[in-house]
């Protein structure tokens, strides 16, 4: 019987954690001395990303698994076989800020700087995001010391800045201030995207139809998790190279009742 070299397994495997327990695993047996730090810095992957992965904690991000492909000069059919098997955030992969933090990031470029980050050619600049953004650049400047001062951002191993921990979701039940202005500036930039976007990068779209008022909570969780798998899809097709903002707005046209308030 033919035995199989580790080597010759990785290139099997479809499970981004899996491969990154057998790729350090082979070096490890090549070289007893090796560690996980060194695997970190080789990778480019956070030594604390790395850890949590392999304890099990944490799922192995789409832009760790990229880095882990490249680290492996894994083909291009390897690489989407590999990104194919990164599953999509489950609710519990979310960090959940409190309404406190939110009041102080509720305005929407916040976000946009976060998923910036991810951007190959990103630079953690005033004057540079000012301008992807189309914004004022100390609002700019002020925004990057707020997710700083609240831990959000941090540099990595190669001093590259970047979203730190999770992806953030906050309770959309609650109505605040802070969350109403939040998706009214969504709602006026979704305005603004209409005059001032081609058709080809848009895309707006409604329906009409009735509703039993008492089933609004179950259409909310659906719409929540169809955007989360929409969107963790989509950040694995292709090379990202933009920022989009993803806004679903689904609200009664007829009068609610005083029953159903």
């Amino acid at each position: 019987m033919k035995t199989v070299s580790l080597s010759s397994q990785l290139k099997r495997i479809s499970d981004p954690e899996e491969l990154l327990k057998k790729a350090l695993q082979e070096r490890c047996q090549k070289n007893p001395m090796y560690s996980l730090r060194s695997f970190a810095k080789a990778t480019g992957i956070s030594h604390t990303v790395l850890s949590l992965v392999l304890s099990g904690k944490r799922r192995l991000s789409k832009k760790a698994t990229l880095k882990l492909a490249d680290y492996l000069e894994l083909d291009p059919k390897q690489r989407q076989k590999l990104l194919t098997g990164t599953k999509a955030p489950e609710p519990e992969d979310y960090q959940t800020i409190s309404m406190d933090t939110f009041e102080v990031i509720s305005d929407w470029y916040h976000y946009a700087i976060l998923s910036l980050l991810d951007l190959e050619d990103a630079q953690f600049d005033a004057r540079w995001i000012a301008k992807q953004l189309n914004i004022q650049n100390i609002n700019a400047k002020l925004a990057m010391e707020r997710l700083q001062r609240l831990g959000l951002v941090s540099q990595d191993d190669r001093g590259r800045w970047r979203q730190t921990g999770q992806p953030i979701k906050i309770d959309n039940r609650i109505s605040t201030t802070a969350t109403k202005k939040f998706h009214k500036q969504l709602l006026a930039r979704a305005a603004e995207s209409i005059d001032n976007d081609p058709i080809a990068h848009r895309d707006f779209s409604s329906m009409t139809f009735t509703l039993d008022p008492s089933q609004v909570e179950y259409a909310r969780k659906r719409i929540q998790e169809f955007r989360r798998q929409l969107v963790a899809e989509l950040e694995l097709k292709g090379k990202p190279s933009s920022v989009y903002n993803l806004t679903i707005q689904m609200y009664p046209v007829t009068p609610i009742t005083d029953q159903e308030k």
